[in-house]
Order: structure tokens, then C-alpha cells, then sequence
């Protein structure tokens, strides 16, 4: 779980602020571990001195409870465009893909035919945002946006006897671990956090695998203006032109999909002809490397460090892939 750190006047704004994550984390890990029963017992002594040994009367000792706990798990972005990109795609997958099962694995019920309750989900648009929420009988998982940049899960327990605990237990005159019903009270809290936790977690992953919609106008675009790297100028590209086509299906050939490629391969898939004399093989070579270095530019393939070859990046692999789409496509069907 990370904290949401507000500075005066930020949150006026609107903005979230956070300045040390880490810190954060840090400062949630020992309210964690917090031994609470023992805490809260100490406060209500100061509060209420007839508790105190030696007071001559016996009473018995508050018990501390816990009616609802909530557990977040924030994934921040850095702004609220880049969330905003990626939630639309989440909130469809989350609404309509994840079954009553999915939702009895994510709060760590089993599933099977002796669960006689009923999971269900719920949509809501807010001017605070857009939040989908699951429930299985009291409990519940959501998910939402919060202040824009920051994409919240977050695991609701009202009734802890849903749940195990692992905890010493006298059974048939013997005293031994045994997993009974989790309690109301804070001893448990460790465990409801464990739960919490685990369940965030679970949904996180089960959302990994969303992909999410990238125009491929968005892609083409990044590479179709100039660019400047350390202080030199490269053109812009033009990713669905005959000659760009032609290099970037020789430097996405299977064939350089594990060692990558050199100069002189990218010749060759080239169909260059090999120079006869040495100044001609310069040239050629030097024209590649002017080839290679504006593809490098346009960051569509790196170097491999202290070697020759050359590798296609992510960012590469997704652009030219759509730019020779976008050439190969009918049509027919995009006019459709």
C-alpha cells in the first residue's frame, strides 16, 4: 500500500504529491507490525486509571475491535493522461471479463460446490471518477481512479469470520494450531492485512494481461517529425513510404530475432551487390551506418554493448510492425 502525501495548496489543486515512496512504504510497514491489542491497552490505562493493577477492582480489560477495514493498493502514474490511456481498457475488462469465479479467487475463497452465496459487481460514474466494485456476501473488491493519476485497488472486509486464521486452539483436551474463523478484534489485524494484501494483488495480476488500444496514428506520428540526439539533427521518417518499407522488413527478418544484426547483414537483406573495390565497399558500409544511426535516432533499434550488432526495440518492433500493416492493408475493408 503507498500513502498519499498532500502538501499545503496541492490539494486545492487537485495534484497528488509524493515525494518519497519509499519512505512511505516504509511508514505503512510499521503500522503494519504495530502490536495494536498492546498499544491500545497501554492508551486506555493512561485514559482510564482503574484499569491499572492495583486499583482493587477487577474489570475486565476493553476489547478492541475492528467493524470494517479497507486495504489499498495504489499503482501511480505520472500523469493523469497516461492513466487515462490505459483505465477505459481496465474498467472493460474488469466489468465484463471477470467471472463469479475470478471474483471468489481474488478474496481467497475456494471454488467449489459448496459455496452457496452470490458474487456481483457493480458499475458507477461519479465526477470523482469511474469505480467497479465485486462483492462476495459482505466483502468486496474495487478498483477506481483517484485524484486523476492513480489507478487504487482496494479490499473490504465487514465480516472477518469469512475468512481463516491460524492460531493456537485447545480441541478434544489438546492444545494445538489449528485454522478457525478470523475475528473482530485487532489481534487479527495482521492477518486481515495478509488477506488484503494478497486479494490486491491477485486483481492486479488477473489485469496484466489487458491490452491496451494504441492508434497506430499515435505510433507513426512520434516517428514522422525530426528528432535531435546529442545535439545532432536526423530527419523525420516516412514510416509507410516504398524505401522505408524496404528497411523495415530486412531488420525485422526472424532471422535477427535472437543474435541481432550487423552492417554488413543489413546490406545483404538489402540486396545491395557486393562492391568490387574498397572505396565502393566504404561507401556502401557508410551508407548504412548513416541508415542505421537515423533508425537509432528515432530510437526503433539499439546497439548491442561491445559488439557490432544491432537490435530491434520494443518501441521499434510495435511501429515499423504498423507501418507495414498499414501498406499491406485492403482497402476495401478500412473504407468498410
Amino acid at each position: 500500500m503507498v500513502a498519499n502525501i498532500w502538501r499545503d495548496g496541492c490539494a486545492k489543486r487537485g495534484s497528488l504529491l509524493i515525494e518519497d515512496v519509499e519512505r512511505a512504504q516504509q511508514m505503512l510497514a510499521v503500522l503494519e507490525d504495530r502490536k495494536w491489542e498492546r498499544w491500545l491497552k497501554s492508551l486506555s490505562a493512561r485514559v482510564n486509571p482503574l484499569l491499572c493493577r492495583g486499583s482493587g477492582l477487577d474489570l475486565h480489560p476493553y476489547y478492541w475491535s475492528v467493524s470494517e477495514s479497507e486495504y489499498a493498493t495504489d499503482v501511480m502514474f505520472k500523469n493523469a493522461a497516461a492513466l487515462g490511456r490505459v483505465y477505459p481498457a481496465l474498467l472493460d475488462h474488469a466489468i465484463k471479463r471477470f467471472s463469479s469465479k475470478d471474483v471468489l479467487r481474488f478474496l481467497g475463497r475456494r471454488v467449489n460446490r459448496a459455496f452457496a452465496g452470490e458474487a456481483s459487481a457493480s458499475y458507477l460514474e461519479r465526477t470523482e471518477g469511474i469505480r467497479v466494485k465485486h462483492w462476495i456476501h459482505e466483502n468486496s473488491i474495487k478498483m477506481y481512479d483517484k485524484q486523476g493519476s492513480v489507478l487504487r485497488v482496494e479490499t473490504t472486509i465487514n465480516n472477518p469470520r469469512r475468512f481463516k486464521v491460524r492460531r493456537m486452539r485447545t480441541w478434544k483436551g489438546v492444545r494445538r494450531m489449528r485454522w478457525i474463523p478470523m475475528r473482530h478484534g485487532v489481534a487479527d489485524l495482521d492477518r486481515r492485512v495478509d488477506i488484503s494484501r494478497a486479494a490486491n494483488e491477485r486483481y492486479l495480476e488477473a489485469l496484466a494481461v489487458v491490452e491496451v488500444p494504441s492508434p497506430a496514428g499515435k505510433l507513426l506520428d512520434a516517428v514522422s517529425r525530426p528528432v535531435t540526439r546529442a545535439k545532432r539533427p536526423y530527419r523525420a521518417l516516412r514510416p509507410v513510404s516504398r524505401k522505408e518499407a524496404a528497411v523495415f522488413h530486412a531488420v525485422l527478418s526472424g532471422r535477427f530475432l535472437l543474435k541481432g544484426f550487423t552492417n554488413r547483414d543489413l546490406r545483404e537483406r538489402l540486396g545491395m551487390r557486393r562492391a568490387i573495390d574498397e572505396r565502393s565497399r566504404r561507401r556502401q558500409s557508410a551508407r548504412i551506418t548513416r541508415l542505421l544511426r537515423l533508425l537509432r535516432a528515432h530510437r526503433l533499434i539499439r546497439k548491442v554493448s561491445g559488439t557490432r550488432y544491432y537490435r530491434v526495440t520494443a518501441k521499434g518492433q510495435r511501429t515499423m510492425t504498423a507501418a507495414l500493416k498499414l501498406r499491406d492493408a485492403d482497402v476495401a475493408k478500412l473504407v468498410a
